[in-house]
């Protein structure tokens, strides 16, 4: 296993107090229960599946799609003594390859996610109804969430990729602890970062013969007294939708374009 490199954004400090958070507020994390993605390799392909080990929150503990989960913020207060400012952070969802997956398919593979974007919706519905489009936007000016595996950091600001594995090991990953991290306490605003799951042998002379996942979305409620603070339900109907499948814009319009070339072409033989 390679070294661990951290790159701190943060002071010590501040680290410090976010590990102490997750021992209280999100000790499930560590013990392995809470949501997560299951990381699994389906005709070929890696897609990483929701699953919730927690508390019920309303919704199946596997989620009927993949490439999908949500998960809340937990503020930690500021410190004007030590420097410390007010920030959020959460350490779930964590992945894990089960051995089915890693036996089979991943064993010796360098998994990791490409960060491909970041987005926000503001003031979203309390209880969105069936059919609304969420209107995802760009992070405000400023806003920076950080994504740290045991293997490195990223930012929504640096972009590029963060590693989970250096080589899976044949018997699996029971949790990769994951921390992400975002300055300020954010409120009315869930977060979305996406992904893309790769796998690239250890070996570079060894056979690549697994793909790239689709895009995976991991997304962010705020922290709250309740559910309706949380935007917990709003939360759930952004997890299903962006879970969903749907054709990527360009493909859809390769998809259209095709279908009007053959229409074409069979209006040229009847002729």
């Amino acid at each position: 296993m390679s070294q661990r490199r951290v790159v701190h954004l943060v002071s010590p400090a501040m680290l410090l107090v976010a590990a102490l958070v997750a021992t209280v507020h999100c000790g499930a994390a560590r013990a392995h229960t809470g949501r997560r993605f299951q990381v699994e390799v389906v005709a070929g392909k890696l897609q990483a599946q929701g699953v919730n080990t927690g508390d019920p929150d309303g919704f199946a503990f596997t989620r009927p799609y993949p490439n999908s989960i949500h998960d809340h913020w937990v503020n930690v207060p500021g410190d004007a003594g030590s420097g410390l400012a007010p920030f959020a952070s959460s350490f779930l969802p964590d992945f894990e390859v089960p051995i089915g997956a890693s036996f089979v398919h991943l064993k010796d593979y360098q998994l990791s996610l490409q960060l491909m974007g970041a987005s926000r919706w503001l003031n979203p519905p309390t209880f969105p109804a069936a059919g609304v489009v969420p209107n995802l936007t760009p992070l405000a000016p400023g806003e920076v969430i950080s994504i740290e595996s045991p293997y490195g950091l990223i930012t929504t600001e640096t972009g590029g990729t963060v590693v989970l594995s250096d080589s899976v090991p044949e018997q699996g990953i029971a949790d990769v602890v994951m921390n992400y991290q975002i300055a300020g306490h954010p409120s009315d605003v869930i977060h979305v970062l996406k992904f893309i799951l790769a796998a690239q042998p250890a070996d570079p002379l060894a056979p690549d013969l697994v793909a790239d996942s689709d895009p995976i979305y991991v997304l962010f409620g705020p922290d709250g007294a309740d559910k309706i603070a949380k935007l917990h339900y709003a939360s759930l109907y952004l997890e299903e939708y962006l879970g969903t499948a749907v054709p990527e814009p360009a493909a859809g319009l390769l998809a259209c374009a095709c279908l009007a070339f053959l229409a074409i072409a069979a209006r040229g033989r009847a002729a």
